[in-house]
């Protein structure tokens, strides 16, 4: 028996392909991770630079007077501020679209299509690609994304929280002195 396509048929009783299920479902469940990191990653981005807004508002109008400080707690709020650039640049990695790398012999993603010389060019392309060699390319790719924009994330805490620490102990011990 031959499929559609003229190749042979590799499941003559017809029972489900295990290994192309699961492709499908950690595709699917890879497109749900990517929106939640590109979600967490804009709401951190939003936060912080709220914060720095505010922080910024109080020291030009004069409600916080840093240079009135002793030289420690400036140093503390000032480093602490200097630790927000990395976060910020990292959050701003994070929820860069990453467009992958297109190429007009297969069809696996928008980008793909896009390559198409012509409508004819694009049908040929789509009837020769194998839709569970499609799904196994974009989960290795949607899999990496989601994993830098993750490790962006979690960087990007990390600095956070440093100038998040460093700025409100600053402005604490100047405030008191």
């Amino acid at each position: 028996m031959t499929t559609p396509g003229g190749a042979p048929d590799t499941n003559p009783d017809n029972t489900p392909d295990r290994g192309a299920e699961l492709a499908r479902v950690l595709l699917s469940e890879a497109r749900e991770e990517l929106v939640r990191a590109d979600g967490k990653a804009g709401l951190l981005l939003a936060s912080l630079g709220a914060t720095l807004t505010a922080l910024l508002g109080a020291i030009g109008s004069g409600v916080i007077t840093p240079r009135h400080y002793p030289v420690v707690p400036q140093l503390l709020l000032w480093v602490g501020c200097a630790a927000c650039v990395p976060a910020l640049a990292l959050l701003g990695l994070a929820v860069t679209p990453r467009l992958g790398n297109p190429r007009p012999s297969r069809t696996h993603y928008f980008g793909d299509a896009r390559l198409a010389l012509s409508l004819p060019h694009l049908r040929r392309t789509v009837r020769r690609t194998d839709p569970v060699s499609r799904d196994l390319s974009q989960l290795a790719i949607l899999s990496q994304i989601t994993w830098t924009k993750y490790r962006c994330i979690r960087h990007a805490l990390a600095w956070g929280t440093a100038f998040f620490t460093l700025t409100l102990l600053g402005i604490v011990t100047g405030a008191s002195t």
